[in-house]
């Protein structure tokens, strides 16, 4: 039992950390930002995802602290890579000011590893903050982390 609920921990967390890996291309730098720190998360790339994510301490601290449980299993996680369908992932600008952009994830992805499946929809608002000419994930972005 106690099984069963670890790989279905791990499906989730694989689900929530390789959202991008196929999603719908084009977009302008905004979007480009947000598939570049989810593409991160799905190489489990946390220091990465750390450089991508913006300045603010309470949105950075809250990514540490969902990230940190990850950190000492990230071999066996990598081995735990399944085939995912993101087919149905959509990127959407809702708003651009030029230094603050609203993304928008919505749709559905699939996760098969382990012999089990798991369907995900996906509805979520990211936003994403201009900082030094680099464009970076910020409110919300921790959201794609719960499971």
């Amino acid at each position: 039992m106690k099984y069963r609920w670890a790989v279905r921990a791990t499906l989730l967390l694989l689900a929530s950390l390789l959202l991008l890996s196929a999603c719908s291309a084009g977009g302008g730098p905004a979007i480009a930002a947000t598939r570049g720190w989810l593409q991160s998360l799905a190489d489990l790339n946390f220091k990465q995802v750390m450089d991508q994510t913006c300045a603010n301490p309470k949105v950075r601290t809250e990514i540490e602290v969902r990230l940190d449980p990850f950190i000492d299993i990230q071999a066996t996680l990598q081995t735990l890579k399944g085939q995912f369908d993101f087919s149905g992932l959509k990127f959407e600008e809702l708003s651009n000011d030029g230094r603050t952009a609203q993304i928008q994830l919505s749709g559905k992805m699939v996760l098969k590893a382990l012999g089990q499946s798991q369907a995900l929809d996906v509805y979520e608002d990211l936003t994403v903050v201009k900082e030094n000419d680099v464009w970076k994930v910020c409110a919300n972005a921790a959201n794609l982390l719960k499971f």
